[in-house]
């Protein structure tokens, strides 16, 4: 154990890399001024012998170790700039340890060779110059503890044995007190070498702590970033979501009321989607969104912030200046790549969109900017259910609509809403026998304020006012009254909003006030249109099994207009289905609508349900409709809506009605 502690004393330490660096690093800073020192020291000690010895002595070996001393300065001093790894250093250590000893045994050799040439003077510069040689070997040798042991042993062992037995008590004396010298400054040496060790260890411990810091640091960092991605990144599209949105939605906005910038903000609802998530499963309709996602971040590259908001709506923020052209247009591109077919894996898609603009105008607030945004997309929904652009702006028009629909909405939450509702009734006809079979109810409101309102208005204000509920009880009542004073065979049809048969316990209580006004269930048709169905597949099966196993009808309204009407034929247990006036209008002139009413009375015939041919106004459009076999019509050409007390009466006028239907009157 003592042998190979005293091995590691005389060699390089080589199993740590740093302190290998540390050592290296300082050499290159003091072993070019140890060279130095010696060169400086040989040619003072040449100079004194220079009339005294042979020029062997003082001019060839000096030349010749000055030489090797100079090539070791030079590549030392260049070593400053360099970087080497671990292995590099260490070797250049380990051959620098080696050489060490061996330059100080040449120089020791030489020194004691000119002694017998000098006088008194001379050889005492003789001892000066490995004396102080060699003190100055060891400080600059101190972070390379076993060169400086190296040199040490071999100066001091030639100076002790050369001068300790010269007989020459002066040259004894300066013998035994180098010895001691060289002791105490390797002691000195050594404990400045452990602190440098430990300096190293504290170092490489505290750079791994930094490490460990600028680590955890990354960690937070990345954590932070991952957190910033789920609290501003929609998770299905990675599209920035609906708390991102609004919080640039807010800066931008207060830039643009401050530089008085452009700012459009766009709302993109995806129609039909809802229809494809209740027939394929929520996984393809997840699938679609991102397909969706994916197109619109192409369309929308640029000065464009594409954001998901939730479910199938999207919004897009817009900061540049665009005429109302441009902007529209920028509009219809986005709906003509949605409407391009969606190859999925488990289905051919197709859907469309609709997209509401908002422009900022001074004084406009952010959340006023967004209901404005919101109505032109709401406005754009109903103009795509009339077949019309799937686009709108933001304009007069809408503003005017919307304070209309806020005095709309005020006077529905009003007490005596339910006195001033009314119900209006239009009879559908037997084309053969021309008698009566059903009438349907038409909502009607006398507003004390507004005055008449038509119910194009009033029913979307109740739907976005969420009164719907309420006032279709209002009216579902007040045409139960009526109904059952009607002949038994005269059945009552009534519409439902998507809102009515969103929830199963609101159907209920549809049947409950059929049962509390005695009119047989059987006599009940309720119309819905394709439009609410779509909202919620699911939904508007659970309610029409509910209102199908108390024994009511179910009639599909506005059949032709949605977006799959003939899977619903095979979804839903019908009853009838009501062709859309759009299709009658002109039937004499217009082949398409023509072929579309014959194709769907022959599809009716064939699935054996009911048809009704609604908006049938002339007799020639009655007459090309018998001729096609449609055998129920609905229309002024036998009579516009009518209010509830004159029912009666205008059965009583019909051609072939006998008294006896009206003996069962409650």
């Amino acid at each position: 154990m003592k042998l190979e502690k005293l091995k590691n004393l005389f060699s390089v330490p080589s199993g740590d890399p740093e302190l290998t660096l540390a050592q290296f690093d300082a050499n290159t800073r003091q072993l070019p001024m140890m060279y130095a020192l010696l060169l400086v020291n040989t040619w003072a000690l040449v100079a004194t012998f220079w009339n005294l010895a042979p020029r062997s002595l003082t001019f060839y070996i000096p030349v010749g170790l000055s030489v090797l001393v100079f090539v070791r300065l030079v590549r030392w001093r260049r070593s400053i700039s360099k970087c080497p790894d671990a292995a590099t250093a260490l070797k250049s250590l380990k051959q620098t340890n080696t050489l060490a000893p061996l330059i100080a045994a040449g120089f020791s050799a030489w020194s004691l060779a000119l002694y017998p040439y000098g006088d008194a003077y001379a050889q005492g510069h003789v001892a000066f110059f490995m004396g102080i040689t060699v003190v100055g070997c060891i400080f600059s040798l101190m972070h390379m503890l076993s060169a400086a042991f190296n040199v040490t042993m071999i100066v001091n062992a030639a100076f002790i044995v050369f001068f300790g037995f010269s007989g020459n008590p002066v040259f004894m004396a300066n013998a035994g007190n180098l010895i001691f010298v060289s002791i105490a400054l390797l002691v000195i040496v050594s404990i400045n070498y452990n602190r440098f060790v430990s300096l190293i260890g504290s170092q490489r411990q505290l750079i791994q702590q930094q490490n460990e810091l600028v680590q955890k640091q990354k960690e937070t960092l990345e954590l932070s970033n991952e957190n910033y991605r789920l609290a501003n990144l929609d998770s299905l599209t990675n599209l920035p979501n609906r708390r991102c949105f609004f919080s640039e939605f807010a800066e931008k906005h207060a830039s643009a009321a401050m530089e008085q910038a452009p700012l459009i903000i766009g709302l993109i609802d995806l129609d039909g989607f809802k229809a494809v998530n209740d027939l394929y499963g929520h996984a393809v309709g997840d699938k679609l969104l991102v397909s969706v996602a994916e197109r619109l971040k192409v369309a929308c590259q640029g000065d464009l912030l594409l954001s998901r908001l939730g479910g199938d709506e999207f919004a897009i923020l817009i900061n540049l200046e665009l005429s109302d052209e441009n902007l529209m247009q920028i509009g219809q591109n986005l709906c003509t790549v949605l409407e391009a077919p969606f190859n999925l894996a488990e289905a051919t898609l197709s859907i469309s969109a609709s997209i509401g603009f908002a422009r900022w105008q001074t004084g406009i607030q952010c959340d006023e900017l967004y209901e404005n945004a919101d109505f032109a997309l709401y406005s754009a929904k109903r103009s795509r259910d009339a077949g019309s652009s799937h686009v709108v702006l933001f304009g007069k028009p809408h503003e005017a609509r919307i304070q209309r629909t806020k005095l709309l909405e005020k006077a529905l939450r009003s007490d005596t809403v339910a006195d001033e509702m009314g119900v209006a009734f239009q009879p559908v006809v037997d084309v053969n026998s021309r008698a009566v079979v059903a009438f349907e109810a038409l909502a009607r409101w006398t507003s004390p304020t507004l005055g008449m309102v038509p119910p194009g208005d009033f029913i979307p204000a109740a739907e976005r006012a969420g009164l719907i509920n309420p006032l279709t009880l209002v009216l579902f009542r007040q045409a139960l009254i009526c109904a059952r004073t009607w002949p038994e065979d005269v059945r009552l049809s009534f519409n439902l909003s998507a809102a009515n048969i969103a929830k199963t316990d609101y159907v209920r209580e549809l049947v409950d006030e059929i049962h509390n006004y005695g009119v047989a269930p059987n006599r009940i048709d309720f119309e819905i249109t394709e439009t609410a169905i779509i909202r919620d597949v699911h939904r508007a099966q659970e309610a029409i099994a509910e209102l199908k196993q108390t024994g009511v009808r179910i009639s599909l309204d506005d059949f032709g207009t949605g977006y799959s009407s003939l899977s619903h034929l095979h979804s839903f247990p019908l009853d009838k289905i009501k062709v859309d006036r759009s299709f009658v209008t002109n039937i004499g002139e217009n082949s398409a609508g023509y072929g579309i009413v014959k194709s769907l009375l022959n599809l009716s015939r064939d699935m054996n349900i009911g048809c009704i041919i609604e908006g049938v106004e002339t007799e020639e459009e009655l007459a090309i409709i018998r001729s096609l076999g449609g055998e129920m019509v609905q229309g002024y050409y036998y009579s516009k809506p009518i209010p509830g007390d004159a029912v009666l009466d205008y059965l009583a006028s019909l051609d072939g009605i006998s008294e006896e239907r009206f003996l069962n009157r409650a």
